[in-house]
């Protein structure tokens, strides 16, 4: 499948967080301060017809509560694919491409709360998981990382 990219399209992006953690996974606190920094990029993903279905978005660890700065340390997050379009390599292509963006932007290394049930996906990109596994409202997450550099 041929997907367009867009770093300027927030609320698609938004819409599609709601319907699928907020709807669709029960998720109550969806939206941060994070989204409203502008260093944060806000990436969508759109079908050959031209319609939404994922989106993520990606940030220097500053920004993340809780988490050590530390320079060229990135942030993933937020993955969202819709539910006709799962299973299709929609999901690693926009991990991909996040990590491209990264990048781009001075990021060596990758880290990702990654809900426990969508690790595969990310072991799969070369994700390595860290550090316990906690609740994040009432699903369990566990930190994973990935040396981007080329």
């Amino acid at each position: 499948m041929n997907l367009t990219f867009r770093t300027d399209a927030f609320e698609d992006a938004a819409a599609m967080r709601r319907t699928v953690f907020m709807e669709e996974q029960g998720f109550q606190s969806e939206f941060d301060n994070v989204d409203e920094d502008p260093r944060t990029i806000h990436l969508t993903a759109y079908d050959e017809g031209g319609r939404l279905v994922a989106c993520a978005r990606v940030f220097p660890s500053e920004l993340e509560p809780g988490t050590e700065t530390v320079p060229g340390k990135w942030v993933f997050g937020r993955l969202a694919t819709q539910i006709a379009a799962r299973g299709n390599g929609i999901g690693s292509a926009v991990l991909a491409e996040a990590e491209r963006l990264a990048r781009e932007a001075g990021g060596r290394e990758m880290h990702l709360h990654a809900q426990c049930s969508a690790q595969p996906l990310y072991v799969r990109a070369g994700y390595a998981a860290y550090g316990p596994i906690e609740l994040d409202e009432h699903v369990e997450h566990q930190w994973m990382e990935k040396d981007i550099r080329e």
